[in-house]
């Protein structure tokens, strides 16, 4: 298993999200330089993130999948499920720079999107606040901190706080912590 240099992870794990980022893009009839205009990344960041030779920032991904005029969702691999149960060994997910998000709930459609996401320490969603489309999301802090900003108002939250908040509000978050840090984040509706 061939791993990314600059951070120690599968590199399949970063090739998929590429690939399908890749696919989302040729779907619309893009070129990468037109995206890359769109998402206000350089046409060489977005080559390396489409051949998962990088991995992007929250934030960063999030931009970019904006511009595309779809949500971030749609990079978890694996058709939707119909039916209420997720097995853990079955859970999508998505690995991005010291972050990994699963997604827990069934459909990425539906009212409801929870997502299960482990912070590595010192990452985070990146430098710059982002938003998205949807209602509200709520997070509950489950091991370790984060420290989440939101309007630029910071919140440090540690085990067992949650916080709720309008997705639409530019936000934030980072572990300041020396232990990993696991939130549940429930987005509704679905469609982050």
């Amino acid at each position: 298993m061939t791993s990314d240099a600059d951070n120690g992870r599968p590199a399949e794990a970063l090739t998929g999200v590429g690939a399908r980022l890749r696919a989302a893009r040729l779907t619309k009839g893009w070129s990468a330089r037109q995206l890359a205009a769109r998402a206000d990344v350089t046409p060489a960041y977005l080559s390396r993130l489409e051949t998962g030779q990088l991995s992007p920032t929250v934030s960063t991904l999030s931009r970019v999948m904006q511009a595309l005029g779809e949500p971030v969702a749609v990079l978890f691999q694996g058709p939707d499920d119909p039916g209420p149960l997720v097995r853990r060994d079955q859970r999508r997910v998505i690995r991005s720079h010291g972050v990994e998000d699963e997604l827990l709930s069934p459909t990425r459609t539906g009212r409801l999107e929870v997502l299960e996401t482990m912070v590595s320490p010192g990452e985070g969603s990146g430098p710059e606040a982002y938003s998205h489309p949807g209602e509200e999301e709520c997070v509950v802090m489950l091991s370790g901190v984060l420290r989440l900003t939101v309007s630029d108002v910071p919140y440090d939250l540690e085990q067992g706080d949650a916080l709720t908040f309008p997705c639409r509000s530019p936000h934030s978050w980072t572990n300041p912590g020396t232990t990993e840090a696991r939130a549940l984040w429930i987005v509704t509706p679905a469609g982050y």
